[in-house]
C-alpha cells in the first residue's frame, strides 16, 4: 500500500507522463463527439488529415507503390512463417526446457530489455507514434495505388497506447483481386520492417560513428549479477563499478575484455583492474557451456568519457543530440521490426490475420474458410497470452 510520502513522489517522478496523459484526456473530452468507440476498448479519432498526401504520393509513384505493395505480399507470408515458428519453438522451449527465458513481452516505458537497457518514456511515445503513422499511412497508400477509396484517417487510442490509423472502404477492397488485398494488408508490417532497416542503416553509419567520435571509452560496468553464486559477486565487485583492466593489461570496452577472457576455463584466475580497486577472482563454468569460464555478470554495457570539444558550448548540444539520436534510433529499430513482425501473426484484427482469412476463404469458401480462421487465430491468441503469462505463472506455482 502507497504511503502519502512514497505517493507523491512517485508522481514527481513521472510528473512528465502524468501531464502529457492528463492533456490526452483533455483532449479527448474537448473532442468527445468527433471520436468513436471500437471493441469496447478502442478510441477512434477520425479527420480526413493527410487524405491530400496519400493522394498524391500514389499517384505520383503509382507503379512504384503497386510494386512495392506485391513485394511487401512476398515478404509478408515469409515474415509470418518466421514469427509464427519462434512464437511455437518459444512456448515449446518455456514448457520444456528448464530455466528457458520467454522471447516475447511487452515493451512499454520503464521495462529493462537485456542488451537495451530501460525504454524512456519519450522515446518509447514518439517511436510508437512513428510506426503507426508509417504502417497506417503505407495501408492508405497502396489500397489508393489499386484504386480503394480512403474514407478517413486519425488517431488511435488503446488505454496508454497512441497511434494512428487509416481507413480504406473495406466494402470496395473485398470487391478487388486477392493478390491486391493482400498488398494492401502486408503494406503496414512490410514499411515498418523497412523503417527498421533505414532506422538501423542510420544509426550503424550516421549516429554511431558521430558519437564515437565525440568520445573516449574508459571500460564497461555491468548492472546486475547472473546471481550471487558466481565469482564476481563473491569477490564484492558491486554493479555500476567500471571495469578497466584484466590481468595487467587496459581495456577499452568489453569486446576487448571479452578477447582477453575467451580461452579461459572454469579455475583460471583473472585479476580485474576498476575505478574502485584491483580483485581476483576464479573462474566458474558457464551455464551456458561447462567448458568455458564465467564471472556472473549481465546487463553489461561499455562507458566513456565525453571529449573536452564536446563537454561544454555548441560542442556539448551536438554531442546531447547525437546521444539522443543514438538512443531514439536503437528503440526505433527494436520497436518497429518487433510491431511489424507482431503484425504478421495469424491473429484477429491484425494484418496477418487478415491476409489468413482471405486465404483460406478462397481455398475453403467463405464460409470454411472463417472457420478455419477462427481456429487458427484463436490457437496463436492462446500461445501468445501463455508466452507473455507463463514465466510469471511457472514463478508464482515454482514450475
Amino acid at each position: 500500500m502507497f504511503e502519502p510520502q512514497s505517493m507523491l513522489d512517485f508522481v514527481i517522478k513521472y510528473k512528465v507522463i502524468f501531464i502529457f496523459y492528463a492533456l490526452v484526456i483533455l483532449f479527448l473530452a474537448l473532442k468527445r463527439k468527433s471520436w468513436g468507440v471500437q471493441n469496447k476498448i478502442i478510441i477512434l479519432y477520425r479527420t480526413k488529415f493527410g487524405l491530400s498526401l496519400i493522394e498524391k504520393v500514389s499517384a505520383k509513384f503509382k507503379e512504384w507503390v503497386i510494386l512495392l505493395g506485391y513485394v511487401g505480399v512476398g515478404a509478408g507470408y515469409i515474415g509470418m512463417v518466421v514469427i509464427s515458428y519462434v512464437l511455437i519453438k518459444n512456448i515449446i522451449d518455456l514448457i520444456l526446457v528448464p530455466k528457458a527465458v520467454s522471447g516475447v513481452s511487452l515493451v512499454l516505458p520503464g521495462i529493462n530489455v537485456p542488451g537495451m537497457g530501460v525504454l524512456p518514456f519519450w522515446h518509447w511515445l514518439i517511436a510508437i507514434f512513428v510506426i503507426a503513422v508509417v504502417h497506417e499511412f503505407s495501408h492508405g497508400i497502396v489500397a489508393k495505388a489499386h484504386g480503394i477509396s480512403v474514407k478517413s484517417t486519425g488517431m488511435v487510442f488503446l488505454g496508454p497506447i497512441i497511434g494512428a490509423f487509416v481507413e480504406p472502404d473495406e466494402k470496395k477492397m473485398s470487391k478487388h483481386s486477392d493478390i491486391q488485398q493482400y498488398s494492401v494488408f502486408a503494406a503496414g508490417p512490410f514499411s515498418n520492417i523497412i523503417l527498421a532497416v533505414v532506422a538501423l542503416a542510420l544509426l550503424s553509419w550516421v549516429f554511431t560513428p558521430l558519437q564515437q567520435s565525440m568520445v573516449e571509452p574508459n571500460g564497461f560496468t555491468f548492472d546486475a549479477y547472473y546471481n550471487d553464486s558466481f565469482p564476481i559477486a563473491k569477490a564484492g565487485v558491486v554493479p555500476g563499478t567500471v571495469i578497466n583492466g584484466i590481468n595487467g593489461k587496459a581495456v577499452n570496452d568489453f569486446v576487448q575484455f571479452s578477447d582477453e577472457v575467451s580461452c579461459a576455463k572454469p579455475g583460471d584466475e583473472l585479476k580485474l583492474s576498476t575505478e574502485k580497486g584491483n580483485y581476483s577472482l576464479i573462474l566458474a563454468a558457464s551455464p551456458d557451456n561447462p567448458s568455458k569460464g564465467f564471472m556472473g555478470i549481465t546487463q553489461i554495457k561499455n562507458e566513456f568519457e565525453v571529449k573536452d570539444a564536446y563537454a561544454t558550448g555548441i560542442g556539448n548540444v551536438l554531442y546531447v543530440a547525437a546521444d539522443w539520436f543514438n538512443g531514439f534510433l536503437r528503440w526505433l529499430f527494436l520497436l518497429s521490426l518487433g510491431i511489424g513482425l507482431f503484425n504478421l501473426l495469424p491473429l484477429p484484427i491484425v494484418d496477418g490475420g487478415r491476409m489468413v482469412q482471405v486465404s483460406l476463404q478462397r481455398i475453403k469458401g467463405k464460409d470454411k474458410g472463417n472457420n478455419w480462421y477462427g481456429k487458427i487465430s484463436l490457437l496463436f491468441l492462446l500461445i501468445l497470452v501463455l508466452s507473455l503469462v507463463y514465466p510469471f505463472l511457472s514463478g508464482l506455482l515454482g514450475i
